[in-house]
């Protein structure tokens, strides 16, 4: 199950959600994302999309994609798996080429 809160201003989303979409155990998580090892960022939806949230967390070999509503019920999961080799920069962190 995936556990995400969220009141359209910030979301918290469970170290299990995140451990399972990057192939981690959830202890892993915390430490991850306090060295940077894992990144996240969240985008609002505009125009059709308005009310909706992008959550991502990226390491240096996966990502998971979380759509939500406002309230953090999921609207649709995806995940991105380089296996041996690295992702693009572009898939690890917003904005980047």
């Amino acid at each position: 199950m995936i556990e995400i809160e969220g009141s359209g201003e910030s979301f918290t989303v469970s170290a299990e959600t995140i451990a399972e979409g990057l192939k981690l155990n959830p202890e892993q998580v915390q430490p991850m994302l306090a060295g940077r090892l894992i990144t996240s960022w969240v985008e609002a939806g505009v125009d059709e999309d308005f009310g909706t949230f992008r959550l991502t967390f990226a390491t240096d070999k996966r990502r998971l994609r979380l759509i939500v509503d406002a309230l953090g019920s999921v609207i649709s999961k995806s995940t991105l798996d380089f296996g041996g080799h690295d992702l693009p920069l572009g898939a690890r962190k917003p904005g980047a080429v």
